[in-house]
Parts: structure tokens; C-alpha cells; sequence
């Protein structure tokens, strides 16, 4: 079957597409305002309204067109038969109900009077003058029952007249008008969802493709509402779902290649050990193993706070935080590991901020250390607050970073060449893990210049 005909097979299955649905839902409706609407009609018309003496007096002056209308048939009627004897006149009457195309029939008097007759139609009968009583007014019609009472019995003849088309005739005349409205209606359904089933068909085999592993796989955004809204929903997903995978494979490539110097490394001094002869030349083994595993502990806590720290994590509890105090404690735990290099706090007195003293002492850590492996003999960290939040400066006197390399190197797993190498330690982890924790923050992250002549990386992060 070709894709056009599986198409419009899909569009046209019963109860089961777009289409049906619609169309059968607007038939319904359509067939329930028309019925409602007729009800109202009807009840409007068979009310007496508001005005009793007005509406009494319509019914007179029809009552009278009537009686007018049939006086000669009444007399045509009355005097056949009362020219016949009166046990035969039951038989008469059966006998014309062929030949009248509405019913007509023999009644007592009291059988007609016990009914709710206007006023003037019950004194009409009670002295014995044809009458007639319109009964209920409707849509295609007025039911009227023509009343004549006939002398020296207690008999009147009724005819009940409905005046109007009748109602097979009205279907009959409205049944091309009516299929010639449901074409019209259908055609009108099926141009109106179409497209929407065009649309939807396409965003759903995007949807199977990107599901299959074609990850650039987008729908079209230029589309009709709500479909276009859907789209542009399904794209954003589709995007960030695509960047989480290039991100993980990159730190999946990344780790493989971090793991595998410590543990190549590891390997060696285990082979060492095995044939090593000297007590000293054994503990000197364990002591570089020692050291390769202290490496990878640090290279998983970097890598568990890094990923927990990813773009779609919940977000981060803040609390209030004297910068001040935490910076100048982390200053006198970190100088102990570079005592040749003299680090210098600048702040005016305390500074009171808002932020996750965890992850904010993390990433301020990290810059100082950062600082240490490349500063020649100074450091400095400068503490500001602004109109638009708090910035933390770390200024180092070492080679610097070029310009071109300034944004790549908070990627993870980046080093950047010269002396800012693998020689100068850690896994390039650290600058990432900054990254991450100012976007945590609403914030960023930011290398410059710096006066002391090497680089300076700025953090921001607003007020809340």
C-alpha cells in the first residue's frame, strides 16, 4: 500500500482518526442545538405569554376564522346525518374516515367537555353552535379540532386538522438540502484536520527517529498552534537531550583516558613489588601506589561533583554567607600548601551575601589552588558587592591565558599548553566544576587580565 493511501486509510478509519471524531462530534452537537432550539420554539409558541386576555382573545379571533372557513361542511355533514337513522351514524362516520386525511370521530358531549376548552368554545358547544379549538401551535403547524355538536343527542363530531406540511413531507423536502449539508460539513472537517494530522504525522516520525538514535532530528516549528508549541517543546528536549549525550561521551573519553595513567602507573609498581628485593626498594612501591590511588580518589570526587552539579539538577538550597570570613579561612588552609607565595585578601570589612556555602567554598578553593599552580609569587583575592550581586576576583602573577583559550578552558578535561600543562597537576576538572557551580547560581564565570600581569577569573552571582 502506498504512502498516501495508508494515509487517508489512517484519516478515514472509523472512531479512530482526527476526522471521524470530529465529524461525528459535530453531527452531534449540530442535532442537539437543533433539537433544543425546537423545543424552545415549541414551548414559546404553545405558552399563553404573559398577557392572558391577549392570548384569549387571539384564540377567539382564530376560532372564528375556522368556524367561518368550515360552516358549509358542518351543514353538509350534519345533514347527512341526520337524514340517516341515529344507531347508523357511528358506521357513517367509519365509513368517510377513507375519504378525510385526518381523523374524525363520533363523541359524547361530556367526554368533550371534561377537557381544558377556552371559554367561548365551551359555551358554543353548551348551546349546541359548531366551534372549533386550536389546540397546539408547533414548528410546522397548528393542530385545531374542528367541533359540531350535533342537535337532539348528546353527540358531536370531531375532526382533529393539522394545519401545515406534515412531518414526512418536511423530511422529504429537506433531505437533499440535509445530505448536501453533511457533504459540505465533511469536506469542511476533513480541510480543517488534514493538515493537523499532516502535522502531527511528521512530528511523530521525528519522533521515531530521534527514538532510533538520529539525535539532530528536529521537527518543524513552522506550523500551526498548538502543534507548533508542541514542536518547539519536542526540540528543546531533543536539544538538550542531545547535548547531555555529547557531554557524557566526552567524559566518558575523558575518564578513560584520566584512569588510565594512574592505573598503567599502578600496574608497573605492583610488578615492581613482586620482584623487588630490598625491603626499601619494596615500601618505595607501595608509597607510589599510595600516591596513585590518593589520585584516583580525587578524580572521582571531582567527577561525582561535577556531574551532580549538571543543567537540569535541582536547584542549589541558599543560605546567607559571611564571605569575608569564609575566604580568609580558606586562604590560611590553602597557603600552607604553596608557603613561597604570599596570597592577599582585599575586602572592605564584612560582606554579608546569599548563596550554597558548599559549593561556593568549592568553587572559590578551586580558583585559589588554581592560582597556586601557576602563580610566580603572588596572589590576590578581591571581594566586591554591586548593584547587580557579588563578584570574587583571584588575580595571579603567572604566564596567563591567551585570549582564544579563555572560554575552553572551563570544558572539562581541558589543559591548556606551556605551562599551564599536566605537569602543573590536577585533571582539568576544576575550572569546569566552577563553571557548573556558577550556573547553579544564575551566575558566571570569567577570565581577563589581570594588573599583577598574569590571569584573573571572575565569579558573579546575583542578590536574591
Amino acid at each position: 500500500m502506498s504512502p498516501p493511501a495508508r494515509t487517508f486509510r489512517r484519516l478515514f478509519h472509523p472512531m479512530s482518526s482526527l476526522f471521524a471524531r470530529m465529524y461525528v462530534g459535530i453531527i452531534v452537537a449540530l442535532v442537539l442545538a437543533v433539537a433544543v432550539m425546537a423545543f424552545m420554539a415549541t414551548q414559546r409558541l404553545t405558552s399563553k405569554g404573559t398577557d392572558e386576555a391577549q392570548a384569549e382573545q387571539q384564540a377567539e379571533e382564530s376560532a372564528r376564522e375556522f368556524e367561518q372557513l368550515n360552516q358549509g361542511l358542518h351543514w353538509l355533514l350534519e345533514n347527512q346525518l341526520r337524514s340517516q337513522p341515529r344507531e347508523r351514524w357511528a358506521a357513517i362516520v367509519d365509513a368517510w374516515q377513507s375519504h378525510f386525511s385526518h381523523p374524525i370521530e363520533l363523541r359524547s358531549k361530556a367526554e368533550v367537555l371534561a377537557q381544558e376548552l377556552p371559554k367561548r368554545t365551551r359555551e358554543r358547544l353548551l348551546t349546541g353552535q359548531p366551534t372549533a379549538w386550536m389546540r397546539s401551535p408547533g414548528l410546522t403547524g397548528e393542530r385545531v379540532d374542528l367541533l359540531l355538536p350535533l342537535a337532539d343527542s348528546e353527540l358531536v363530531l370531531v375532526q382533529e386538522v393539522l394545519f401545515g406540511p406534515p412531518r414526512e413531507l418536511v423530511l422529504e423536502f429537506l433531505a437533499q438540502e440535509l445530505a448536501i449539508l453533511l457533504l459540505v460539513l465533511g469536506v469542511a472537517v476533513l480541510v480543517l484536520t488534514f493538515p493537523l494530522y499532516r502535522h502531527v504525522t511528521r512530528l511523530a516520525a521525528t519522533t521515531n527517529a530521534f527514538g532510533r538514535g538520529e539525535l539532530g532530528a528536529r521537527a518543524e516549528t513552522r506550523v500551526p498552534e498548538p502543534i507548533g508549541h508542541l514542536a518547539r517543546t519536542f526540540n528543546d528536549m531533543a536539544e538538550r537531550i542531545h547535548r547531555m549525550t555529547q557531554e557524557q561521551q566526552a567524559t566518558l573519553q575523558a575518564i578513560s583516558h584520566e584512569l588510565r595513567t594512574p592505573i598503567s602507573r599502578l600496574h608497573f609498581a605492583l610488578d615492581m613489588a613482586r620482584h623487588a628485593q630490598e625491603q626499601s626498594e619494596w615500601e618505595s612501591q607501595l608509597a607510589d601506589m599510595g600516591k596513585d590511588v590518593e589520585e584516583l580518589d580525587a578524580l572521582v570526587e571531582e567527577l561525582l561533583t561535577y556531574t551532580r552539579l549538571h543543567r537540569d539538577a535541582p536547584p542549589l538550597e541558599w543560605e546567607s554567607i559571611e564571605l569575608v570570613a569564609l575566604v580568609t579561612e580558606l586562604i590560611q588552609q590553602l597557603a600552607l600548601f604553596s608557603p613561597h607565595l604570599r596570597i592577599q585578601l582585599v575586602a572592605d570589612g564584612s560582606l554579608e551575601c546569599q548563596g550554597s556555602p558548599r559549593y561556593l567554598r568549592r568553587a572559590i578553593s578551586n580558583l585559589i589552588r588554581n592560582a597556586q599552580r601557576h602563580a610566580r609569587t603572588e596572589i590576590r583575592v578581591q571581594l566586591e558587592k554591586g548593584d547587580s550581586g557579588y563578584s570574587v576576583l583571584v588575580d595571579d602573577d603567572g604566564p596567563g591565558i591567551p585570549p582564544q583559550d579563555r572560554e575552553r578552558i572551563f570544558l572539562p578535561f581541558t589543559r591548556l599548553d606551556d605551562s599551564r600543562n599536566r605537569k602543573t597537576g590536577g585533571h582539568g576538572l576544576g575550572l569546569a566544576i566552577v563553571h557548573r557551580i556558577m550556573q547553579a547560581h544564575q551566575g558566571s564565570a570569567r577570565v581577563a587580565d589581570t594588573p599583577l600581569g598574569g590571569a584573573r577569573i571572575t565569579l558573579s552571582w546575583p542578590q536574591r
